[in-house]
């Protein structure tokens, strides 16, 4: 037996096979296409959205409705623990084990962590809408629907049913509900365009819709675990749960501070603009950055299909099938970062103005270098998922937190600057420091893996 990174003991088998069987081959073949087409079809509507969006309330309020929106989604990602990676990692080794029992007391703990979290958060975001008011240059309207917006904070819940549904290859019915939402979304939209409506109703229609998403999310899951017979899941017990999941609390917490670096960099760089830039700033980065978002979805959705594969691989340390993956995923999304980054290179001040119309003509700069950091990005995302598998988080502290002090160094001086610009650059300096530290600890991880049989049997 040879001891994990995250301290639970699995059997240090290396497979000989060069690549996954083909069962899980086909799986996850399938899973990428249910994640794939739902990607594209919610991308695409979502485009559309934002187009709407955008012309409906022009760069000023649009730039107040994104900083409204940033500063609650901020204040989720700061305080609520993300248990969906922990939930995989430990899920699939007590799946793999048969050990029904212990998977229901699991779950209940993702459940327990997953409302608490969200119920704290809420009341951190509704307290400290008053703080960042000065700051933002919110005014009693403003203020007022940032507190309503709130709500969407206290529906935070969807973690553990995410984790379920991806465990037992559920893939579409998460993919599917993205565009189902999308387009709801775009059809509300509409609806308020052709009413000549406000900013009000662009507000509630969001809180709606992400409520009605979370609330689906989880019954989705509760069913599942139905159809899998694990029933009693609120009364499975949680006396010994340190014990029936070592290093649990670690992995969850190393997970977590990884994530919350990485998103606070992706939500505060939106204040930071408002702040400087005021709410026009804020308006033009917010185009630019929903753009380079939706186009790097793909990255998210390579994470989301490879993590549960790789989870069960490396539990059962089939190194060449692990390595194999992640360079396979590697390739497709460079390729499509690549495309993304030419394709704003050569049509820039065609996507914004087809996107916010001449009011937007500032964006032009911004979303080439937006795009740029999204190719950065894109280029590491199939070693995301496979640090989290080889339990890896705590590694990637230091290069990671290294990283957010250059990113915010860089903001802090480039926005009050150079403008809505210097934000893209923070994140160019961010993502051009944590991807070669994420391949040279994955690596470092892979030939420690490697070296450990043949350690342990001599």
């Amino acid at each position: 037996m040879s001891e994990n990174p995250a301290g639970c003991a699995t059997p240090a088998v290396r497979a000989t096979a060069a690549s996954p069987a083909p069962a899980s081959i086909f799986r996850f073949a399938r899973n990428a296409f249910h994640l794939l087409t739902g990607n594209a079809a919610s991308v695409g509507l979502g485009m559309i959205t934002l187009a709407f969006t955008a012309q409906i309330l022009g760069p000023a309020l649009f730039g107040i409705l994104a900083t409204i929106e940033g500063y609650c989604r901020m204040v989720d990602q700061v305080v609520r623990l993300e248990t969906w990676q922990a939930l995989i990692r430990y899920g699939a080794e007590t799946l793999e084990a048969g050990a029904g029992d212990r998977f229901r007391s699991l779950i209940r703990l993702g459940l327990m962590l997953d409302f608490g979290g969200a119920a704290l958060a809420a009341l951190i975001a509704l307290a400290g809408v008053s703080l960042v008011s000065p700051w933002l240059g919110w005014g009693v309207a403003e203020a007022t629907m940032a507190r309503v917006y709130c709500i969407t904070v206290l529906f935070g819940i969807s973690s553990t049913p995410i984790a379920v549904l991806r465990l037992f290859d559920r893939f579409a019915v998460v993919a599917w509900m993205e565009p189902v939402i999308a387009l709801a979304r775009l059809g509300g939209v509409v609806a308020i365009w052709a009413l000549d409506g406000s900013i009000w109703q662009l507000l509630i229609l969001g809180i709606t819709l992400q409520c009605c998403q979370r609330l689906v999310l989880g019954w989705c899951g509760w069913r599942e675990l139905m159809r899998q017979g694990h029933t009693g899941v609120l009364q499975a017990p949680l006396k010994n749960a340190k014990q029936m999941f070592p290093g649990f609390r670690r992995y969850l917490f190393a997970a977590n501070a990884t994530v919350l670096i990485r998103k606070s960099t992706q939500e505060l760089d939106l204040l930071v603009v408002a702040a400087y830039a005021g709410p026009t700033g804020a308006g033009i980065y917010q185009l630019v950055r929903k753009f380079t978002l939706a186009a790097t979805k793909a990255g998210a959705m390579v994470q989301q299909v490879v993590y549960p594969d790789l989870a069960r691989t490396w539990a059962r340390r089939d190194l060449p099938a692990f390595v194999s993956t992640i360079r396979q995923m590697e390739a497709v999304t460079l390729t499509f970062g690549l495309l993304l980054f030419a394709s704003a290179c050569l049509a820039s001040d065609r996507i914004v103005a087809i996107l916010g119309g001449g009011q937007f003509e500032d964006a032009v700069h911004p979303l080439i270098a937006q795009t740029f950091a999204g190719l950065l990005f894109l280029s590491g995302s199939a070693l995301k998922p496979g640090l989290a598998s080889m339990g890896l988080q705590m590694a990637m502290m230091p290069p990671t937190i290294l990283a957010a002090c250059i990113f915010y160094l860089v903001l802090f001086l480039a926005v009050p600057q150079i403008g809505v610009v210097g934000a893209s650059l923070a994140h160019i300096a961010f993502n051009l420091i944590l991807l070669p530290a994420s391949l040279l600890i994955c690596s470092r991880g892979l030939r420690a893996a490697d070296q450990a049989p043949s350690a342990g049997t001599g």
